[in-house]
């Protein structure tokens, strides 16, 4: 059976893939949980949304104009979902630094390794690893179903799996990829774990799709959670915004694959001297990337690179980048730049660098000033509990 599921990697392929879907937007609630080959039941724009090549509120409006605001409910809350996410995180950032500081501290085991490769001995957990691996993406009960097998039945670190899955998810982000991993685990919500059930699967997964991957459901039976020690959250510190530099002097713009969409953003009316967006290889191959997810992201960027500088009117500079800090550096002092705008990372990999980079720049007289959009800001300052009150919160700037 084909694995192929095609993923959007520019803005139009986003904007065409929304078009396609939106008059099927009604039946998400209903055909959502299903696990079919190609996933014509979901948008498949989260690649997408993980880059803003496209907003999360525009997809949203887009949906409005097609269809009640009634009929369409579900679909939007799996669309703020990744809002909330990022809102709880970068909030409380010392929940991923846990993570990553746990993951320095883990080996793989030869076990991991084998569920990793596919050879988990449960031909339908296999098949969806090996889907993740080709493809990029996964249906979301399949994510569940994986991580609570991962966590669950096999009994290993859910930190490995997570980093597994930010390895070769298109749309993985730090957000939405930790905090349901902690969720499955029953880190996230005090007694509640997500359990892998056989009959769940017999009941949402496609027909022909289990009964050419059955061998091993036997395994699926009577799983018990893992103990997981529950500890309060941290309390959410509050989004802020910086002042604008008084005198900014001569601009650059740093485009990243947080954000490719700066012709619609906060620094859509600057006049750059130079636009700059360096890849970070380097990154990227340590993080364990694979192939694909990097050849996503570079496409993603060119494509972001492409309307920047149709906007903006100059060339964009892009280099691959082996030391993303001292390539900023070298590029600000090259361009004589005196302050450097972007859309600021959220909490992740790319914001790791951050501080390192400020000071260096810094020393070089060069100022870095980020930026986020206000309706993001104010969504997710909501994301102080859990999703539905988040959901209730935000219905003003869902209707605004």
């Amino acid at each position: 059976m084909p694995l192929e599921t095609i993923l959007p990697t520019t803005r139009r392929e986003a904007i065409d893939r929304l078009k396609e879907f939106l008059p099927h937007a009604d039946q998400y609630a209903k055909r959502r949980n299903l696990v079919v080959l190609g996933h014509t039941n979901a948008s498949r724009l989260s690649p997408a949304t993980r880059t803003r090549l496209l907003l999360e509120t525009e997809i949203c409006d887009a949906a409005r104009v097609v269809h009640r605001p009634s009929t369409i409910e579900k679909f939007e809350q799996e669309i703020w979902w990744r809002i909330y996410w990022k809102g709880w995180l970068e909030m409380r950032p010392s929940t991923w630094s846990a993570y990553r500081s746990d993951l320095e501290q883990i080996e793989w085991t030869d076990r991991a390794l084998e569920v990793a490769a596919g050879k988990s001995g449960v031909a339908i957990i296999d098949h969806f690893t090996k889907e993740l691996i080709e493809t990029g993406y996964l249906a979301n009960h399949a994510r569940m179903w994986w991580a609570s097998f991962w966590i669950h039945a096999e009994k290993l670190p859910w930190q490995l799996g997570a980093d597994f899955f930010l390895r070769h998810l298109w749309d993985g982000d730090a957000a939405s990829n930790t905090l349901s991993w902690r969720w499955v685990a029953g880190l996230h919500t005090k007694g509640k774990a997500y359990l892998v059930r056989r009959s769940n699967l017999e009941t949402y997964v496609q027909d022909d799709l289990l009964e050419a991957h059955s061998a091993g459901l036997d395994k699926l039976e009577n799983i018990t959670a893992l103990d997981a020690t529950f500890s309060p959250h941290p309390e959410p510190i509050p989004i802020e915004e910086p002042p604008l530099p008084a005198r900014p002097g001569r601009v650059g713009i740093w485009i990243h694959d947080e954000d490719l969409l700066v012709e619609n953003s906060p620094l859509d009316v600057l006049s750059p001297s130079a636009i700059f967006a360096p890849r970070p290889i380097s990154s990227w191959r340590d993080e364990g990337y694979s192939h694909a997810k990097m050849s996503f992201l570079t496409d993603a960027l060119n494509d972001g690179c492409q309307r920047a500088s149709r906007h903006f009117g100059i060339e964009v500079e892009q280099v691959e980048s082996e030391d993303l800090v001292q390539t900023m550096v070298e590029w600000a002092e090259r361009n004589d730049i005196e302050t450097i705008f972007t859309m600021r990372p959220f909490v992740g990999v790319l914001a790791e660098s951050w501080e390192k980079m400020e000071d260096k720049l810094e020393k070089k007289n060069v100022e870095l000033m980020s930026f986020r959009r206000s309706k993001d800001v104010m969504a997710m300052n909501r994301a102080t509990a859990g999703f539905f009150g988040f959901w209730k919160k935000t219905g003003i700037l869902r209707e605004g």
